[in-house]
């Protein structure tokens, strides 16, 4: 009776800090595996909320997809004149588009997010309808842009969700995520050389940390979004209007690492399961699991018409893995062997037959 009780005890104990582990003091919060989209946790994930500073991460993606790093940007009197933290842009200066993000993302300048949106739409106006467009686009559908730098308007919000898979796509840019993952940059203005420091302290605190953005407004509370990458893994935590921000964030990748693994599903170079067509897998399909579980994994093999002539390690088509009904890995299918046009029809036959036999019974 007594070790009864005592296990009883063990186990309420272990629940408890379970949960522990996973309280925050934010009002939203949600936490995804970058390469799959799965939500590690989640508690009132899809709340409209203000988002302050973090706006800019859409910001940075808009810029990265309709500019080159090298353009430069006229700073027009209006930008040099927005409130709030600043990236010190002066009118009438000319100022990069890259020196331009690097202010936006680690000096989270204002002015920057202004001169950007004035750059590639005319107006913040028009800028923002292009960042709405763009979220619904990637699946953030309870998210509203009313400017690119996140100061308070009663029609600019998002979701905790949403703010995830925005950064999910942001950190898909690898201009993007150099740019985050960086502590300092000094910047050109105009001639001036101007050092901007990243406000990230997970940067500096928490190991494996590679961005991505803060920010604080009155209305909106203190707002982060980071990443974190360990043993093959990278994590996703967003939090909004959150006093604790820093603290709770470590503690909600300290708990997503310890809960989550990479399980290979299919290794490089091992025969894919497509009837009789000799294909291999062209990559390892790695996908992450909790607590070990790999149950509700399925592989589906794909392929277009296989015809010679074609080339051992020739992509062919494509791989995707399954989670309970959910694509949340893909892998190139490729030729095991050569395919040539003088191999007689009744050769192919024979050599298809066999592997289906050997599929069957070995």
């Amino acid at each position: 009776m007594k070790r009864l009780i005592s296990i009883i005890v063990s186990i309420f104990i272990l629940t408890v800090t379970a949960k522990a582990q996973y309280e925050t003091s934010a009002k939203s919060v949600c936490v995804i595996e970058a390469s799959s989209g799965e939500v590690a946790y989640a508690s009132n994930e899809k709340e409209k909320l203000p988002m302050a500073s973090t706006t800019k991460i859409m910001t940075a993606v808009i810029a990265l997809s309709h500019c080159d790093l090298d353009d430069i940007v006229t700073v027009s009197q209006n930008a040099a004149m927005t409130e709030g933290s600043s990236a010190y842009l002066k009118a009438g200066a000319s100022v990069s588009v890259r020196d331009l993000l690097y202010g936006l993302m680690l000096n989270s300048g204002n002015d920057a997010a202004i001169a950007i949106a004035e750059y590639i739409s005319g107006s913040t106006d028009e800028f923002a309808k292009l960042m709405t467009k763009t979220a619904r686009h990637i699946g953030a559908r309870h998210t509203s842009f009313k400017n690119p730098n996140g100061l308070p308007d009663d029609k600019h919000y998002t979701t905790a969700y949403d703010l995830a898979i925005i950064a999910r796509y942001a950190m898909e840019n690898e201009d993007f995520k150099t740019i985050v993952s960086t502590s300092s940059y000094t910047a050109d203005i105009d001639g001036l050389p101007i050092t901007y420091t990243n406000h990230n302290r997970l940067l500096r605190e928490y190991d494996g940390c590679i961005g991505i953005k803060t920010g604080f407004t009155e209305a909106a509370g203190r707002c982060l979004v980071s990443a974190a990458s360990k043993n093959g893994m990278t994590f996703i935590a967003v939090t909004l209007n959150d006093a604790n921000d820093w603290a709770d964030h470590k503690a909600l990748f300290d708990t997503a690492f310890g809960e989550y693994s990479m399980y290979t599903a299919a290794h490089k170079g091992e025969d894919a399961d497509y009837i009789g067509a000799g294909l291999v897998y062209g990559s390892d399909i790695d996908i992450p699991v909790k607590n070990g579980d790999i149950s509700g994994i399925k592989i589906k093999v794909t392929a277009g018409d296989i015809k010679p002539p074609l080339n051992q390690g020739e992509k062919v088509g494509v791989a995707k893995a399954y989670k309970n009904g959910r694509v949340i890995a893909t892998a190139d299918v490729c030729m095991k062997e050569a395919l040539y046009e003088d191999s007689s029809v009744f050769d192919e036959i024979i050599k298809r037959f066999d592997r289906i036999l050997r599929m069957l019974f070995f």
